[in-house]
């Protein structure tokens, strides 16, 4: 069973393009946010963000994914806060 609490932070870096910037958002520390994108990475088997020191880019892989699960995220977001 995939952790939601992973894939929601998947489309917040997506949408935000930092780790770091999610961490504020979420006010913990960006290594959460890492080892979250990490296990995400290792329980899908493929990389999702190219990351340097610089720069943080999604793979190929990264933005299809993204694009498939952005709005599952979405709509169980939404169902959640109904309740």
């Amino acid at each position: 069973l995939m952790d939601i609490a992973g894939l929601r932070i998947f489309v917040a870096v997506m949408r935000r393009g930092s780790f770091a910037a999610v961490a504020r958002d979420r006010n913990v520390d960006p290594s959460s946010v890492s080892r979250a994108i990490a296990s995400l990475e290792t329980e899908l088997g493929m990389r999702l963000f190219q990351r340097t020191t610089r720069k943080l880019s999604p793979t190929e892989a990264g933005t299809a994914y993204f694009e498939r699960i952005e709005p599952l995220v979405d709509l169980h977001c939404a169902a959640v806060a109904q309740f």
